[in-house]
């Protein structure tokens, strides 16, 4: 009829029926969803602090070794091997206690004022003029120090300690038993420059031959290399450190290496970088003493397979409840949803038991049988009428 409303009726029983099937396999597919994806996405999150450790280990390995290929190209620059090579032949015909009498006079008379000649003409050599130029470049190279192959400095930026260099530790791993080798030391402290600098130590080679003729050691300013470090990711409030192999703490926002502290990260993940699971894994959540539970992506530098003395790593960690934020806050609201639901339906199948309608049968009044008459009755009884 026309003006009349369509009106649809749905059985209550009917309707708690469609929300069973319904609601609660999508409720329980939620939570099954919910522990599945925050497993997956925690594993995101530690990748992603694999991922800056990665970047900033990269950043440190390639500062050395671009400063160890700039120390190489002094040491092949024409001045220093020629100036390198008159030196050798300055003592060519002279027996070995003749070299080692004239090493041994220069260098006790090395302090006072009988060695000015011989600190002049250091200072003063084509070389040394070279050498000022690469670190008037590049302000990073703090000393450079140019020997001959018996061990005597040849050019320098300034006056060397000692004028015999090859009963010197840095010069035995340069010579390397006459081979020539590339050494870069541990990070050190130079009283006189105020500076922490790494030792970068490459030979010298005759041109053609490629034999080893001198060294030459320079000491780099690595105070560059720890603000790489310290202002790697600061918009996301990660703490970043670089530490050795032992977990002394190279560079970090609280401490330096003067500090010599130990970095209470490194040693909560030390077990998993020791073995090949954890350094692809990459990052850890773990209790860090002092610090709280906190997730710790970790990367090698690489730096020591070609220098010994760099097992340096870099760790960026931050608290676990700030790194997880995010996911914590999605994962349950999804699971509030879900409780609710599974609630909501709980609620309708209590009150639709306790409230169902039951339905009576009508009562009928009992009538008993009459008993079957006997066959004599029933024939008197016709004769009768």
């Amino acid at each position: 009829m026309p003006g009349e409303s369509l009106e649809l009726r749905i059985s209550f029983k009917r309707l708690l029926i469609g929300l069973l099937i319904t609601v609660v396999p999508i409720s329980l597919a939620g939570i099954y969803a919910i522990t599945r994806s925050d497993r997956e996405l925690r594993r995101t999150v530690g990748t992603h602090f694999k991922i800056f450790a990665e970047a900033t280990a990269w950043e440190v390995a390639e500062f050395v070794h671009e400063r160890v290929l700039e120390t190489g190209k002094m040491a092949a620059s024409n001045a220093v091997v020629e100036t390198v090579m008159a030196s050798n032949r300055s003592w060519e015909g002279m027996s070995e206690a003749a070299v080692a009498e004239r090493i041994k006079r220069v260098e006790d008379s090395w302090a006072g004022a009988a060695s000015e000649p011989v600190v002049r003409q250091i200072l003063s050599s084509p070389a040394a003029a070279e050498l000022r130029k690469y670190r008037d470049l590049d302000p990073r190279f703090l000393r450079i120090t140019v020997t001959d192959a018996r061990g005597a400095t040849v050019a320098a930026t300034h006056k060397t300690l000692d004028y015999f260099q090859a009963d010197e530790e840095y010069w035995q791993a340069i010579y390397a038993q006459g081979r020539g080798a590339v050494s870069v030391t541990d990070i050190l402290y130079d009283d006189v420059t105020k500076a922490n600098y790494i030792g970068i130590g490459v030979p010298v080679l005759e041109p053609g031959t490629n034999r080893f003729i001198g060294t030459l050691d320079a000491l780099v300013d690595v105070s560059s290399l720890f603000r790489i470090v310290n202002q790697a990711h600061p918009p996301l409030n990660l703490r970043t450190s670089l530490v050795k192999d032992d977990g002394t703490v190279i560079a970090s926002p609280e401490a330096t290496l003067r500090a010599n502290l130990k970095s209470p990260e490194f040693i909560a993940v030390r077990d998993a970088l020791a073995t090949l699971e954890g350094r692809q894994t990459g990052y850890l959540e773990t209790d860090v003493p002092n610090m709280g539970r906190r997730l710790i992506g970790f990367a090698d530098t690489g730096l020591k397979q070609d220098y010994r003395n760099l097992g340096w790593v870099v760790l960026v960690s931050q608290d676990a409840r700030e790194a997880f934020a995010s996911i914590r806050f999605v994962g349950r609201l999804t699971a509030f949803l879900a409780a609710v639901g599974l609630a909501l339906v709980t609620l309708l199948v209590v009150y639709f038991s306790l409230h169902r309608r039951v339905v009576y049968e009508p009562l009928k009044e009992a009538v008993a049988p009459r008993p079957a008459e006997q066959p004599e009755q029933a024939r008197a009884a016709g004769t009768e009428t």
